[in-house]
């Protein structure tokens, strides 16, 4: 009688024992990489669903079920490829509904700090132009005042420097000079206009009042030039002596002779030769500060106009971003800045506003709050450039035939 040959047993059944019947089947399990995938992938989708509730947003009872059952299995640590391949699929709808509010932008909002970093980096900045901004509009605006009053003066001074004159004539000789001032016995009159005495029409309180004015013109004139000085960063007398240090005694040349016993042509004179010299300091200095801050106004205003743009922009822009939870972690926008920069320094040079009665430095401050703006218009206007040889008439119009 033959034995019977043994079953092999099964690499599943090792004992060679059947399964129960209705007993359920044992699932492979998945290798690591891809329980740690699944393990990642169940938390941020968590993370959409809890966000989807909160917000009002529906979301499909696949997705829901799905995401519920990877966890449960997940836990349970028996996650078939079925069930991963099920989360992935409703992860993937979920995403697309919320967007675009993501995973990383509810984890950015959920711990802001880093965030709140970056505003106060860009709200620094912001204050920093701002202050430099206010700096040099507010010596712009008084070194300009400053500059008007010199002119103003100037004119006045010539005015009447051509009027005193007119009426005085011109400085009497030498010999003349010194026998009025050994006279003893003359009128008032006499000394101040000579020995023929004051003009027909004119009074004397006329021409000493005149004369005074003269003389206070060239000396607020001399004050005026020493304070627009300052801001050319030179801190030293704007009216030099000729020879010495005694800078008071080169001062008191710009006062009228005390007492005024001396004929006034010849006062008239020495004090024009004086007034002179400070009004070629006055312009000298008048110029210097409006090329020095005329170029800072042309060139370095727009690019800081650009820059508090720019940083506007961004506050604003972080600030929506957290209020409607799509703020992106680590964003540092810095080419932002440095393309409102570039933008700020170019942007005199086209004609943005259209016609709009804007000024530049208005422009460059929507130019660095909307660049893209700015840089599509940039784009429009090369199409011009790209037009196929041989046509005519403006882009996008047909040439007439």
């Amino acid at each position: 009688m033959e034995e019977p040959i043994p079953k092999k047993p099964d690499s599943t059944n090792p004992a060679g024992d059947h399964p129960a019947e209705g007993a359920p089947t044992a699932s492979l399990e998945l290798p690591f990489p891809a329980i740690k995938l699944v393990s990642e992938t169940i938390g941020k989708a968590e993370l959409l669903l809890g966000y989807a509730a909160e917000a009002g947003i529906d979301a499909e009872d696949d997705v829901r079920e799905a995401i519920l059952t990877a966890r449960t299995a997940h836990d349970a640590g028996n996650t078939t490829d079925q069930t991963a391949a099920n989360l992935l699929k409703a992860f993937t709808k979920l995403a697309a509904r919320v967007r675009p509010v993501t995973v990383d932008s509810l984890i950015a909002c959920r711990h802001p700090k880093e965030a709140r970093q970056t505003i106060r980096i860009y709200g620094l900045i912001a204050i920093g132009v701002g202050c430099i901004i206010v700096l040099i509009s507010l010596i712009t605006f008084v070194s300009n005042n400053i500059s008007e009053k010199i002119k103003t003066d100037i004119d006045t001074a010539n005015g009447l420097a051509a009027k005193l004159r007119a009426q005085l004539g011109p400085s009497p000789p030498t010999n003349l000079i010194a026998g009025v001032n050994k006279a003893a016995n003359l009128s008032q009159d006499e000394i101040w206009f000579g020995p023929v005495g004051i003009p027909r029409g004119l009074a004397s309180k006329d021409v000493i009042s005149d004369l005074q004015q003269f003389a206070a013109t060239m000396r607020e004139i001399d004050a005026y030039s020493r304070q627009l000085q300052y801001f050319l960063l030179n801190f030293k007398p704007a009216y030099y002596p000729s020879t010495g240090t005694n800078w008071e005694a080169k001062r008191r040349k710009l006062e009228l002779t005390p007492g005024l016993n001396v004929l006034l042509s010849q006062e008239l004179t020495d004090k024009v030769e004086e007034y002179q010299v400070v009004r070629n300091i006055a312009n000298n200095v008048q110029d210097r500060v409006v090329v020095y801050y005329g170029a800072i106004a042309t060139c370095l205003l727009p690019v800081l106009y650009a820059l508090l743009g720019a940083g506007a922009y961004l506050l604003r822009s972080y600030e929506d971003q957290i209020k409607n939870r799509t703020l992106s972690a680590g964003d540092r926008h810095v080419s932002r800045f440095l393309i409102a920069g570039i933008g700020g320094l170019v942007v005199g040079l086209f004609n943005v506003t259209q016609g709009v009665s804007i000024s530049p430095f208005a422009v460059a401050f929507l130019v660095g709050y909307a660049v893209d703006v700015f840089f599509a218009f940039l784009e429009g206007l090369l199409q011009m450039f790209k037009r196929p040889a041989g046509a005519a008439g403006t882009p996008g119009i047909p040439p007439k035939m």
